[in-house]
């Protein structure tokens, strides 16, 4: 099968042909269909700070769609022919977290495409325990998003109780910043995206077909201090600058992830008493939201996609980097 291969070499990436996966107990093999480049492999790809435990040589990929051709197990071979996508945490079940249902925070968690070889292939395996059925009609491509989208319910969920009353702040146009506006306008609030004058053409635009409100930080602070802001962008300016949007009393989620430590004069949040919430990766019960929400905006979704061939990965791994795509996708087979 052809396979993308990342290298021990930054900003390397291999097409390759390699042997299909071997199954082993309680594994499937998925024909992949879709592919999605995720922020975290782009982080992989160019080796940043925190990342040092991926894998090289690994195959990327951990958003991906498709079919199930075949299973190890017989007590699994109802699996055959569905329509999947696959959970990219693989958590443990056993530790005091999974326990307590907090599985995005195992103790022992891995992600597919990080730890181990992901989706950016023709084909590849994962437990049988970690796919997940597409709802009937949903196409792939827009399934291929459960994952991000997953993400982006999981840090709503963390914030608590959302009313339409709420005037929130989401920092980053990232897809995970754009998910995360497009749950909170489903849910009635008053919803601002922000991000830099050259983000506006390939991502901020796109979000007010959403009935998100987008915002240029080049313009200056928002007009009017937020109930909530979600830091999704992963700049260590807009951490500082987006506690000075903030009510007293507010909340501010941190979602992204750094490749640098940040300052805080703690003093000032203390005063005001914002509460300080992180959110990390997702839960299985997250998926279940997620699909909902695609199914609701699948048509207009359609739009925050660019396809590429495999054959193109670097490309589009270089249009990620640069962010001149919203959601780089690619189409494997």
């Amino acid at each position: 099968m052809k396979a993308v291969i990342k290298t021990e070499k930054e900003q390397e990436l291999n097409l390759q042909e390699i042997a299909l996966p071997v199954l082993s107990n309680d594994e499937v093999l998925i024909k992949v269909e879709y592919c999605g480049i995720c922020g975290s492999d782009l982080h992989a790809y160019k080796h940043s700070k925190g990342y040092e435990f991926v894998r090289k040589p690994v195959i990327l990929g951990h958003e991906f769609a498709g079919v199930v051709v075949d299973c190890f197990d017989d007590s699994i071979s109802h699996l055959k022919g569905k329509r999947v996508i696959v959970e990219s945490m693989n958590y443990c079940g056993e530790c005091e977290n999974c326990m307590n249902g907090r599985k995005s925070i195992c103790a022992h968690i891995k992600v597919i495409g990080l730890h181990f070889d992901g989706g950016m292939a023709e084909f590849a395996k994962t437990k049988a325990k970690q796919v997940r059925e597409i709802p009937t009609g949903m196409p792939l491509n827009i399934a291929a998003l459960s994952e991000p989208m997953s993400i982006a319910v999981h840090a709503v969920r963390r914030a608590g109780v959302i009313s339409k009353s709420d005037t929130i702040l989401i920092q980053g146009p990232g897809i995970i910043g754009f998910f995360v506006s497009l749950i909170l306008a489903q849910k009635g609030a008053k919803v601002y995206l922000s991000g830099l004058e050259k983000d506006y053409e390939s991502r901020l635009s796109k979000c007010k077909t959403f009935g998100v409100i987008p915002h240029i930080v080049k313009s200056g602070n928002l007009e009017e201090k937020v109930d909530m802001v979600f830091e999704c962008s992963g700049s260590n300016a807009a951490v500082k600058t987006g506690f000075h949007s903030l009510k007293k009393g507010g909340n501010a989620i941190f979602v992204a992830l750094y490749e640098h430590e940040t300052t805080l004069f703690l003093t000032e949040l203390v005063r005001n008493e914002v509460s300080i919430i992180t959110s990390y990766g997702c839960d299985p019960n997250d998926y279940q939201v997620a699909f909902s929400v695609l199914a609701s905006l699948a048509e207009k979704l359609s739009d925050v996609i660019k396809m590429y061939p495999l054959s193109e990965v670097n490309q589009a791994f270089k249009d990620g980097m640069n962010q001149v795509v919203l959601k780089p996708m690619l189409s494997i087979n």
